[in-house]
């Protein structure tokens, strides 16, 4: 990963949003940067921020205002392999993130403990350094240069202390999945059990974004409408799930992810 763009970033520390109904022209200057082009200071702006400095640094970024479009930029790396520069994306801290659609991103400054030491913007409303939970890492990702080779895929097995991390949160999609089966509440079900499988992935390397989850959530949709004789799912909304999945299947077994 170019240190250039983190680079920028610093020198972009302190940069914050202003309180009432005037907006900060350079945080307005960051959503320019992605396809939303918001014009407000309001708007969440951490992917933003991230996709601002990459184009500074003439790199390609995604080009989307999700934090969690960074799922698929460049290639993934452990915590242990991670440097300064590279981009990590976080799940969100709130109920909003338990839907897998929501998260967080930035620069990837360093470890203290427990936490990652993550510069970005959107993080009290400025851009600054802060700490998160290990467990809130979903991926770390890096740029491939165009003289670098990737490897075959990004499909990893976590370590010890990776697992030790994950535990809480994974524990809680598990808990919130048995709690679910119980009650009988299956489209419930079926959601908080993409939403566990979608960790999981994550944890593995596996490319699964929102998109894909989406597509998971209309196949598992699908399956209980099978057992219960109910149609929770349009079939072509169905037929695009299975022709998702097929693609990403052979992207892993081509190694492409």
């Amino acid at each position: 990963m170019s240190k250039t763009a983190f680079e920028i970033a610093m020198k972009e520390l302190g940069t914050a949003e202003i309180f009432g109904d005037t907006h900060n022209a350079r945080i307005v200057e960051y959503h320019a940067a992605t396809s939303l082009h918001a014009t407000s200071d309001e708007v969440a702006w951490c992917a933003s921020f991230v996709n601002w400095c990459l184009k500074k640094a003439t790199i390609t970024g995604t080009n989307s205002a999700r934090a969690r479009s960074f799922l698929t930029w460049g290639v993934a790396v452990s915590l242990e392999e991670a440097e300064r520069g590279d981009i990590v994306v976080l799940s969100r801290n709130d109920a909003r993130g338990a839907n897998a659609q929501f998260g967080h991103v930035g620069f990837f400054a360093g470890q203290e403990g427990k936490s990652v030491l993550v510069l970005g913007g959107n993080q009290s409303n400025k851009v600054s350094i802060s700490p998160y939970p290990l467990h809130r890492i979903l991926s770390i990702r890096r740029l491939i240069m165009p003289s670098e080779t990737p490897s075959p895929t990004t499909f990893r097995v976590p370590s010890v202390f990776q697992w030790i991390a994950a535990a809480p949160t994974l524990i809680g999609k598990i808990q919130r999945f048995i709690a679910s089966a119980q009650a009988k509440n299956w489209t419930t079900t079926a959601v908080a059990f993409v939403a566990l499988v979608a960790y999981v992935g994550n944890l593995f390397g596996l490319p699964i974004d929102d998109s894909i989850v989406q597509m998971l959530q209309a196949a598992a949709l699908a399956v209980i409408g099978f057992f219960t004789g109910k149609q929770v799912i349009n079939p072509q909304k169905l037929d695009a799930a299975w022709k998702s999945l097929n693609a990403l299947a052979e992207d892993i077994t081509h190694g492409q992810t």
